[in-house]
């Protein structure tokens, strides 16, 4: 499904105050939005991953605000990454729906990817995203998504990702 964009500028304090942002650690000339491809979530682009790392979220604050847009959760990101062969590193919490922090999100990925397409203007057909690298125990994804792309404009999107063998353990019941 093609991105839809929602305009949540007047929630932008409440927004930032769940996440103990300010207005100065977001990303210039990058809007907050609501980004929708089937399922909500709230974007949110800081400026850098010392930013995203550093994030607390207040989660009845997110789940309030989700319940207020009919949201899955948040996502936010950065596009300055540790590497380059990411397009973005990302957080997504979904306390509505009992994740106070998620690995791997395709669901969220795919707005994201639609966000940088056609809001930050990174013009290609597939997006690599990172995600769960900053979690308090890190797991790591990568979550790639390819768009449809017909005369410039998003027609579709398809997610997929890997996740990677942290370690095993042994649990006896």
């Amino acid at each position: 499904m093609a991105p839809k964009y929602t305009d949540v500028s007047h929630r932008e304090a409440v927004i930032l105050k769940s996440l103990g942002l300010n207005k100065a650690d977001l990303l210039p000339n990058a809007p907050i939005q609501l980004v929708d491809t089937g399922n909500s979530f709230i974007l949110i682009p800081v400026r850098s991953k010392e930013i995203l790392k550093s994030i607390v979220p207040d989660l009845n604050l997110i789940a309030e605000v989700s319940r207020e847009f009919d949201l899955i959760g948040y996502y936010v990101f950065s596009t300055d990454t540790e590497s380059t062969a990411y397009d973005a590193t990302s957080r997504m919490f979904a306390p509505s729906y009992g994740i106070e922090e998620e690995a791997g999100t395709g669901m969220a990925a795919g707005p994201l990817a639609g966000y940088l397409f056609d809001v930050l203007k990174m013009e290609q057909r597939s997006f690599e995203i990172q995600q769960g690298k900053y979690m308090k125990v890190p797991s790591p994804s990568l979550i790639v998504v390819n768009l449809q792309i017909e005369k410039d404009k998003i027609m579709g999107l398809m997610a997929g990702g890997v996740g990677l063998l942290q370690r095993e353990i042994e649990i006896d019941i």
